[in-house]
């Protein structure tokens, strides 16, 4: 990245503003000159996100995607793009320091990572945690869709109370007997956040994904609440609308007692508040998605989870002051 490209006025292109708060950023390649997509590329990665040398397999045109997000410390990314390698080298290092530990979590395509003593091979379900400011190539054959966290060091080592190894970490969080919970929490809620506009406390937002990134790296340990805390709520997200969720189901599901699953949720309302609450927080989604067909709200209320008709209508309208027939109807008229 020796020079900086400039376009001509006419083309109408600048890049989106690193730093926005208001919601994702989307930079894309497509509609831009073929012979300068690699270099805009390169150069809008080394403002937004990472410095990285990029070139695509049989000099075919790049075609790539990027929404990023900045919360107040963090920076929550989704890159799709077709069959690429990407290099992290000594040179963009120096120019382009990151002093951060970036998340990458495969949604699609497979992937493989060289570091300084091996190659990594990363799947769909997969993430691995690296030190950013460690040299790396990353290839993708098959075009990759992944989502990106990015925390600066100073915030890791305080998180996760090391320092981030130079050797990159894979952590499996979908699929199979020991996958991560809390990475499968983290990247559903990294994904919803890249959704649409922010609307949400930026502020909270930033701690539930710091604390399921230390729950994921560290595990819930014995005494350690926060932990515990996040784990059990990644596994209530992952049963949300198995009516059979108890107690008893999410304290075995994360290796604790009964007795100390009460606790972890004493400050939040309790246990049953917080399941009730997220089951209503799916309900409303439902009730006022832009779907051209609308659900019944029976429907809705058994599909999320709630056995009885009449005590979801009681609880949504305790909740968000509507009946759920009345939200559906704003809805509907909202988009009329």
């Amino acid at each position: 990245m020796g020079k900086r490209l400039h376009l001509a006025p006419e083309r109408g292109f600048s890049y989106p503003q690193a730093g926005r708060r208001s919601g994702p950023v989307r930079f894309s390649t497509a509609g831009l000159p073929t012979s300068q997509r690699l270099e805009l590329w390169e150069h809008y990665n080394a403002r937004a996100l990472i410095g990285l040398n990029c070139k695509t397999i049989n000099e075919a045109p790049l075609e790539a995607t990027e929404l990023n997000l900045w919360l107040p410390n963090v920076e929550v990314a989704q890159v799709t793009g077709t069959p690429h390698f990407v290099e992290r080298t000594l040179h963009q290092i120096d120019h382009h320091p990151a002093c951060a530990v970036v998340l990458y979590v495969a949604m699609a395509g497979e992937a493989f990572f060289y570091y300084d003593d091996g190659v990594r091979i990363l799947r769909p379900g997969q993430a691995v945690l690296c030190d950013a400011d460690v040299p790396f190539v990353r290839g993708f054959a098959q075009g990759l869709t992944e989502l990106v966290l990015k925390v600066p060091r100073t915030v890791f080592e305080g998180l996760a109370e090391t320092a981030p190894s130079r050797v990159p970490r894979v952590f499996d969080i979908a699929g199979g007997p020991g996958a991560s919970s809390q990475g499968y929490a983290l990247a559903k809620l990294m994904r919803s956040a890249l959704d649409g506009p922010l609307n949400e406390d930026q502020h909270r937002l930033e701690r539930e994904v710091l604390e399921l990134l230390r729950a994921m790296v560290v595990g819930a340990r014995a005494g350690d609440t926060r932990s515990q805390l996040a784990t059990a709520q990644s596994f209530i997200e992952r049963n949300l609308t198995d009516r059979a969720l108890s107690a008893a189901r999410v304290a075995a599901g994360i290796g604790i007692s009964e007795r100390q699953l009460s606790r972890v949720f004493s400050e939040h309302g309790g246990l049953a508040r917080w399941i009730t609450d997220r089951r209503l927080d799916l309900a409303r989604g439902m009730l006022t998605s832009n779907r051209a067909d609308q659900p019944a709200v029976g429907d809705v209320a058994r599909a999320c989870g709630f056995s009885s008709q009449s005590y979801f209508a009681r609880a949504f309208k305790q909740r968000f002051s509507e009946t759920p027939r009345d939200a559906q109807r704003r809805a509907t008229d909202r988009r009329s």
